[in-house]
């Protein structure tokens, strides 16, 4: 797994860095609105090189000596990096020329339903894993995409998720699987550099609605193989969601018009209130640190616990979250 991190790595760091040049060159910027946390015109676009990182380091990786030994899984590329890159290519059209939300909800709903189809098999099993499976599918991918808001939010958090997840099914002796999410992690990884603690380059639409249905795609497969169970799918990706899906609640209930854009997740708020965008990131990271990744390994390796661990730290980030919006009041 060590291997196809580093590569892919490499591989995104290098074409981050192409990418910054070819933005800043040809003026792919995204310029500051009343709802962004940056204050001055930056290049975006580096979810592209993200994803071609990905499938550079899929075609290369099986040149490796060791790869005989765990080759990447077969559907790494038909099932998830297809639609990934369909994805890519209308997030970056949309971050340079606005399109409809509809519009770009039928592309997901589309790359949801192409992954779909393409596990049949396994789902003819369990048919009412289709409709969860779809939400899911769409959920993740526009969580992701709402908090990507914040210098190395979304980069830390794909770094996070793809790590833990490639060592809980290491643990549960699925390394083909995860070599995939190691180069995840490893694309994030490579982007980093790039978006912290200055940001240089952002990911944009993208990079963060591929990543999300990466990550959503990528633990419906260790869920229906067997490999991972569901409480421990849901927690390597909880802390984005708890965020997002609390402040889609909030805003909902108070009437507000939830589909706009706003800057009233945690992160935002914590921003508006003068937190540096590297403070937000540390707070989340430790967040991810001290409850998400020992309550993950824990139901992996005692799968009997696994349902009460995520139980545990749900109401722990939940709290968390309430505990903070009260401090912070009603930003907006």
């Amino acid at each position: 797994m060590m291997w196809m991190f580093l590569l892919s790595a490499i591989t995104a760091f290098v074409l981050v860095g192409i990418m910054v040049f070819i933005s800043g060159r040809f003026g792919l910027l995204d310029t500051p609105g009343p709802r962004s946390s940056h204050s001055a015109p930056t290049p975006t676009g580096a979810g592209v090189a993200l994803v071609s990182a990905l499938w550079i380091a899929g075609w290369l990786y099986p040149l490796l000596p060791l790869s005989a030994q765990t080759p990447v899984f077969p559907g790494w590329i038909t099932l998830l990096l297809v639609p990934a890159a369909l994805l890519c290519l209308v997030g970056f059209v949309d971050d340079h020329h606005p399109l409809s939300a509809r519009l770009r909800l039928l592309v997901q709903l589309g790359a949801a339903l192409y992954l779909l189809l393409g596990l049949h098999d396994s789902l003819s099993g369990t048919p009412w894993l289709v409709l969860p499976g779809l939400f899911a599918l769409l959920w993740t991918m526009n969580a992701y995409n709402f908090m990507d808001g914040s210098n190395g939010m979304a980069g830390m958090q794909g770094l996070f998720s793809g790590a833990l997840m490639s060592v809980c099914l290491l643990l549960a002796d699925a390394p083909v699987l995860g070599l995939a999410t190691a180069a995840i992690a490893g694309a994030c990884a490579g982007f980093l550099p790039w978006n912290v603690p200055r940001a240089r380059i952002f990911l944009g639409d993208a990079g963060s609605v591929p990543l999300g249905f990466l990550f959503a795609g990528l633990g419906l497969l260790a869920y229906l193989g067997g490999y991972l169970s569901l409480p421990v799918v849901l927690l390597t990706v909880l802390t984005f969601h708890i965020d997002a899906g609390l402040t889609l609640l909030t805003r909902m209930v108070n009437k507000e018009r939830w589909y706009t854009a706003h800057r009233r997740h945690v992160y935002q708020r914590l921003l508006v209130h003068g937190w540096s965008h590297s403070q937000v990131l540390m707070l989340y990271l430790a967040l991810n640190l001290i409850v998400i990744a020992p309550a993950t390994l824990l139901g992996t390796l005692h799968g009997q616990w696994a349902w009460a661990l995520m139980m545990i730290a749900t109401v722990i980030l939940v709290l968390a979250w309430f505990a903070v919006s009260l401090r912070l009041g009603e930003s907006a």
